[in-house]
């Protein structure tokens, strides 16, 4: 058997791509210098990864800063519900001092009575107390739309941050998986070199190591058809 010579070994490839639909995804490259990656984002990606960070600078210095947009439009809810509760407590009370009048007059032609004074003074009193409660109920509004004004804003940045770092997530993903398909190259190129190697020996297994070879090639078309499949 002749002895094969220094060019039989097949040098190792120091970079690897992806790509997914004709587009250059992503890649690893090593040199001397270091290792570097990229990934390459397609325009929609692009516009929606920088609009997430624009909108996400934009809006949080003003997190808690309420506009004078904002203020008025608070100031009319909280208005609305005053004019809605003081409607409803008129309408309970109003009745009852017309009844009150009515009934006073009618039995007694006048309303200089004792009898009068005593109940409008407990109607008083009860209206009194419900204009109390709306008081605090209308305090206790004004704090829930603020508290909900400051939930959606600090939720909308929260959904931004969380979209940026999902779209980081899937470039170092597509990196980690570049870099596997380097290593099963490298991988299978070492096995071949395995080959070189022996053939200068003698009681090689030459069928075996070109099983080797082949494992190693059929898995790197296994993984980049899984990284297919999870790209799409």
């Amino acid at each position: 058997m002749s002895k094969t010579g220094k060019s039989d070994y097949i040098y190792y490839n120091p970079s690897s791509s992806l790509t997914l639909n004709g587009q250059n995804k992503a890649g690893i490259n090593i040199s001397q210098s270091g290792t570097s990656g990229y990934y390459n984002m397609d325009d929609d990606e692009k516009k929606s990864y920088e609009y997430a960070g624009e909108q996400f600078a934009l809006n949080l210095p003003e997190l808690n800063v309420f506009s004078a947009d904002t203020q008025r439009d608070l100031d009319n809810q909280v208005q609305s519900y005053i004019n809605k509760g003081t409607e409803d407590i008129n309408d309970i009370y109003t009745p009852m001092l017309q009844d009150l009048q009515n009934d006073i007059a009618s039995r007694f032609g006048n309303l200089d009575n004792s009898v009068f004074m005593d109940n409008l003074s407990k109607i008083e009193d009860k209206r009194a107390g419900a204009v109390s409660d709306f008081a605090q109920d209308v305090s206790a509004y004004r704090q829930d739309l603020i508290n909900n004004e400051l939930a959606n804003r600090y939720q909308y940045l929260d959904y931004l941050n969380n979209y940026r770092q999902q779209m980081l997530s899937n470039a170092l993903s597509a990196l980690g998986a570049s870099q596997n398909l380097s290593n099963l190259s490298n991988s299978y190129y070492s096995t071949l070199n395995g080959i070189a190697s022996a053939n200068r020996g003698s009681g090689f297994n030459f069928g075996g190591a070109v099983n080797s070879a082949l494992n190693a090639a059929s898995s790197i078309a296994d993984l980049y058809g899984n990284i297919r499949g999870l790209m799409k």
